[in-house]
């Protein structure tokens, strides 16, 4: 029998029954609701809804979940599902609409959330402190913008270090453990890459820890806390300064750019690596693998430096065509009050198959594989939720495939500000 990572056991929190506790929560309550009515979304009761309509667009996979679990109604309302072939058409055609044509409520990836904003398409959302806290930060800060919150997150993702148990015994503490381990393997004929990673022109996801690691990062922030185009970070100074590790890794075969997604599964499951950078979408993979095997964190690089992957979530936002339909507040609360349940986000995440983004339903998954996966995205950073960003990874895939493609690779000191310099040109044309 193969053994398997157990998952993380969640931290249960005591139950105080004081009445001072209560008075205190029926306190913050009250704020809660003062601060609705200061928006003008005052709680919608069922009897001020009945017969009213929620449109809402969603991709094939969290269409069948709103299907199901608002079958009867949202507080008397009915929720009419409209399904698109997939996110990005969803998106399209959003942009597209009018109110005449348009939904309330729409499933979007947080990377859209700027374009959305800027276009004027969303509303912000009232979202309370405590509401706020039910999330992971990094998870719900990928659908803020101008210090506002434009969605609720329903699941997230980030790749993580799966490591073969059976060549590694015992998990590396730091990167320089990892090479050594992944460099006497190699020596010895035992494998034939250190870390199998996908990459070829586009792999600057996959490789974004080993990239963060040594300091790189995508866009700085503006003053209200935005990710700023105008400061693009992939050959800022600390990374420069570190870059020669990568030039390291090319030479000791640590990395190869000629690998795939595909080949980087293919060699790690032959047991031909010690270990793979991935993410949940082979989770199928993963969980038929005949070698015991650990997921976890790339640890530290760079001392004091996370190697942070990128967190991508999904989610759901109201849009500026509630109002014309007059059931702006009740879209809100579907979305605010109605897609926040532990019962619906874990029905989100079964649909998927990722990790629900609301903690408490991430604690009350049962998959500790998908659970590992959430640990190592702990000190993820948000995926950039603007739409500069799709200007930055060919370049950055590109940097790393020039840089670690063996006897003909460029030094990382000139194929990341080149990548930059590529970026920039970009973003300001």
């Amino acid at each position: 029998m193969t053994s398997r990572m157990p998952g993380s056991t969640p931290r249960r929190c005591s139950r105080t029954r004081s009445r001072s506790r209560l008075r205190t929560l029926r306190g913050s309550l009250t704020a809660v609701v003062a601060a609705g009515l200061a928006w003008g979304l005052a709680p919608v009761t069922p009897a001020q809804a009945a017969g009213e309509v929620i449109i809402v667009w969603a991709d094939p996979i969290r269409a069948s979940v709103l299907q199901r679990e608002f079958a009867g109604g949202f507080q008397g309302a009915t929720v009419q599902v409209v399904v698109k072939d997939s996110l990005s058409m969803l998106k399209t055609d959003f942009l597209a609409s009018t109110p005449e044509t348009g939904p309330d409520v729409i499933a979007v990836e947080q990377e859209s959330t700027g374009e959305l904003v800027q276009a004027r398409k969303v509303r912000a959302l009232k979202v309370s402190s405590a509401l706020a806290k039910k999330f992971p930060a990094n998870v719900l800060a990928g659908f803020r913008y101008d210090q506002r919150v434009y969605g609720i997150p329903v699941q997230f993702e980030n790749v993580a270090l799966i490591t073969n148990a059976g060549l590694v015994k015992d998990p590396p503490k730091n990167f320089t453990k990892l090479m050594k381990a992944a460099d006497a393997l190699k020596a010895a004929g035992t494998t034939e890459v250190g870390i199998a990673v996908g990459q070829g022109a586009t792999g600057g996801y996959d490789t974004y820890p080993l990239f963060s690691g040594l300091g790189g990062y995508l866009f700085g922030s503006d003053a209200v806390g935005n990710f700023d185009p105008s400061d693009v970070g992939v050959a800022n100074p600390t990374f420069l300064s570190n870059a020669g590790r990568i030039d390291r890794w090319n030479r000791t075969g640590l990395l190869n750019s000629t690998y795939t997604r595909d080949t980087a599964r293919a060699v790690f499951v032959a047991g031909r690596s010690a270990f793979w950078i991935t993410g949940p979408w082979d989770l199928a993979t993963i969980k038929k693998l005949t070698f015991r095997y650990r997921i976890s964190a790339v640890p530290e690089i760079a001392k004091g430096i996370p190697a942070a992957p990128i967190v991508g979530a999904k989610g759901f936002m109201v849009t500026t065509h509630a109002k014309a339909h007059g059931v702006k507040a009740l879209a809100s609360q579907f979305v605010t009050d109605g897609l926040t349940t532990k019962k619906l986000q874990l029905a989100f995440g079964q649909a998927s198959q990722r990790l629900p983004a609301l903690t408490e339903a991430a604690y009350a998954f049962n998959d500790p594989q998908l659970k590992a996966f959430g640990l190592a995205g702990a000190s993820g950073v948000p995926w950039p939720n603007i739409p500069q960003v799709r200007s930055v990874w060919l370049p950055l895939g590109t940097a790393w495939a020039n840089a670690t493609k063996g006897a003909e690779a460029v030094p990382a000191g000139a194929a990341f500000p080149e990548a930059q310099a590529q970026i920039v040109a970009a973003i300001g044309g």
